[in-house]
């Protein structure tokens, strides 16, 4: 008698002036041949309940984590994780998010950069910049630094004007007494010292295209493409009652150049510069 044969058939598996299914798996089948019988019989199949499947994946949600400084090869940061984790999303890159900005990250990086439009202007390096991360809308705005009290030395009762962060403040005693929002033009006034030479309780201008009229109007300067007098001023306030622009975009980075060359300042902080700034008074501007 002859022992009956043991076949395994497994299945294959797959695998102002102013103013961006799994394969199907076979599962092995269990065969008995008995040649005394010459019939083919079937194992007992059984089933069960899969486990379930768990996994620490942090799911990937637009707005999750934010990015606010240029990341390149070499650096490790949590900053590395939060890029690597949206380029993972979007099918760039294909490795786990280990917060390291390796040759692999760089690679995922430049890729991305070279699948846009070219009139978009993006350079593609490999670098992870402001431009590449508002495209993947990660971007955030860095805080700006403190305000460097030493620019008050030797200024007296004066004020420093900080354009780049739309910000100035006063000093008193070689210190900052007071820091206040402003909105200001792009280009002007330049980088300097200027003394108070005006100052008009009230004002009114047409440089914006419209009338309005500001309050506690003090010039230090005049604008260098119009000639129009420079100085700090109170938002201006349309005929209507409407101010040209809202309060709270006093500051903000989104309106800065939307004036010719006056420093725009919240009413309140208007009443305050009057106050504190007599003639010859200066005015520093840093930036």
């Amino acid at each position: 008698m002859r022992t009956p044969l043991l076949l395994l058939v497994a299945g294959a598996i797959g695998v102002s002036g102013c103013s961006g299914s799994p394969a199907a798996v076979d599962v092995p089948t269990t065969v008995l041949e008995s040649e005394a019988t010459s019939t083919t019989t079937l194992a007992p199949t059984t089933t069960s309940t899969p486990l379930p499947i768990t996994t620490t994946t942090v799911p990937v949600v637009a707005g999750d984590c934010t990015v606010s400084s240029v990341l390149g090869i070499g650096v490790n940061s949590e900053e590395v994780r939060c890029l690597e984790r949206h380029l993972i999303d979007r099918g760039w890159l294909m490795q786990t998010a280990d917060a390291e900005f390796d040759e692999q990250t760089r690679i995922a990086v430049r890729t991305f950069q070279a699948n846009h439009d070219p009139k978009l202007g993006i350079v593609i390096d490999g670098i992870a910049g402001q431009q590449t991360l508002e495209l993947l809308e990660l971007w955030l705005e860095p805080p700006p630094p403190d305000p460097d009290e030493s620019t008050c030395e030797g200024l007296g009762d004066g004020a420093v004007l900080d354009r780049e962060f739309q910000r100035a403040w006063l000093c008193a005693g070689d210190a900052i007494s007071y820091l206040f929002p402003v909105t200001t033009a792009w280009d002007q006034p330049d980088p300097g010292d200027y003394e108070v030479v005006e100052r008009s309780r009230e004002a009114s201008s047409i440089l914006t295209g419209s009338y309005s009229e500001m309050s506690h109007f003090v010039v230090f300067t005049y604008g260098k493409f119009q000639g129009a007098r420079v100085g700090f001023h109170s938002v201006p306030i349309y005929p209507s009652g409407e101010y040209v622009q809202p309060l709270d975009s006093v500051g903000t980075s989104e309106l800065r150049g939307d004036t010719s060359g006056c420093i725009r300042a919240l009413p309140d902080d208007a009443a305050l510069i009057w106050d504190h700034l007599d003639f010859g008074a200066t005015v520093k501007v840093i930036s």
